[in-house]
């Protein structure tokens, strides 16, 4: 059985991630519709849309980290930073060796 702890993690991470995609949605469908009268708005709208899709398992990975640096769970915190920075790690060489790079 979870512990209260647990399932207020669980409820606040499922809430952050429904509000998420909800935002993310709307900015895509924002997008879509301005995109017939405003193309340059309406492009960024969509940008912004797909990268908040994009974005939201790693701002999903910071709220973790707050709420088990609040729980001092330090455990948790130590594998939560080790995943944030392979992420970061992949996004630095990936941009040093990918198409964008110079």
């Amino acid at each position: 059985m979870k512990s209260h702890a647990h399932a207020s993690l669980d409820s606040l991470l499922a809430r952050f991630l429904q509000c998420g995609t909800w935002a993310a949605c709307v900015l895509i469908g924002a997008g879509l519709v301005l995109d017939a009268h405003a193309a340059g708005l309406g492009m960024r709208a969509l940008t912004a849309g797909v990268a908040l899709f994009i974005m939201l398992p790693v701002l999903r990975l910071v709220l973790m980290l707050a709420m088990f640096a609040r729980q001092r769970n330090y455990l948790y915190v130590a594998i939560a930073v080790t995943v944030l920075a392979l992420i970061a790690a992949g996004c630095v060489i990936g941009m040093r060796l990918g198409p964008l790079a110079g």
